[in-house]
């Protein structure tokens, strides 16, 4: 039995090796794109005067083996001067929702407040936490402000026009005489969980129309602590529980063996059987003397007779 578990230990010692490792390793399942109902402000506020505020908070949540969302959306539309105003018989909403799987799609803000002296306030923040992975995190790439300001692009930070970037927000836009342009984006983007923004595109293109957009990405590790912790702390308690117990439990054991082996007591022994030696040899001369008076008392009867 003890032989059986002494060979069944190093296959769980090298199953626990392989577990962390195989959860480091393994892709993340794909994840579905922003449901319809998570999209605000696309193609709304045209009309002139009108305003917009669409502002979007998103949490993936993602493991080795798929993950989860939790998405936020606050919404206002009213007139450009103020959109909360409830102006157009609009009241400001905020919405939460939870989902099965990461977004990994945004698509907001687009073709709106479009009309004469439009107003669209519009931002997304996405937060990206990676259970056990490594999520791959670069500097995220930007398209924006291409096409838009009438030329004028001095509130674009960054002023880039990469192709198939995951931030692609404020083209075509604010094209109207006198319209305003404001847009950034920051971040980071993943490569274990690729993550599209496109927003506020083709949109606030009348006259003194102002557009404000931001986005953000944001891609970190948790639970990351935990498995030092774990791995650390059974080595030394195992090391320690079993040194003393191997080297002190063979000191008692061997002192009473010499004890077993005392030299009195194998002196006492062989000096009670010496003891009876000169006794047997009386007893022989005894016999011998009978022996020789019989032979003497034999012969004179010999004589007498």
């Amino acid at each position: 039995m003890r032989r059986s578990f002494t060979l069944l230990l190093p296959g769980l010692f090298a199953l626990a090796l392989l577990a962390p490792a195989t959860l480091l390793t393994t892709s993340p399942v794909a994840a579905a794109p922003l449901a319809p109902v998570g999209a605000c402000s696309t193609g709304v506020g045209n009309a002139g005067g009108q305003g917009i505020i669409c502002n979007v908070t998103i949490v993936n949540t993602i493991t080795a083996t798929g993950g989860s969302a939790t998405l936020t959306v606050h919404e206002c539309l009213g007139s450009a001067g103020d959109p909360t105003d409830g102006a157009l018989g609009h009241t400001c909403t905020t919405t939460t929702y939870s989902l099965s799987t990461p977004i990994t799609s945004v698509i907001q803000c687009d073709g709106s407040a479009n009309g004469g002296g439009g107003k669209l306030l519009c931002s997304l923040a996405i937060t990206n936490s990676f259970v056990g992975i490594d999520p791959g995190a670069t500097v995220v790439t930007v398209n924006q402000c291409v096409g838009s300001g009438g030329g004028i692009t001095t509130g674009c930070n960054p002023l880039q026009s990469t192709t198939n970037a995951a931030i692609t927000q404020c083209n075509g836009s604010a094209n109207g005489g006198g319209a305003s342009l404001t847009c950034s984006a920051t971040g980071t983007m993943a490569s274990a969980l690729v993550v599209k923004i496109d927003q506020c595109n083709g949109s606030a293109n009348g006259g003194g129309a102002l557009v404000n957009c931001s986005a953000s990405m944001v891609n970190a590790v948790v639970g990351a602590t935990s498995s030092p912790s774990a791995s650390v702390s059974p080595s030394p308690s195992a090391s320690v529980s079993s040194t003393p117990t191997s080297s002190l439990s063979p000191t008692p054991t061997a002192t009473p063996a010499p004890n077993s082996t005392l030299p009195p007591t194998g002196t006492v022994s062989d000096g009670s059987s010496n003891s009876s030696t000169p006794q047997f040899a009386l007893l022989i001369c005894l016999a011998l003397g009978g022996l020789a008076v019989a032979a003497v008392v034999t012969q004179r009867r010999r004589i007498n007779s």
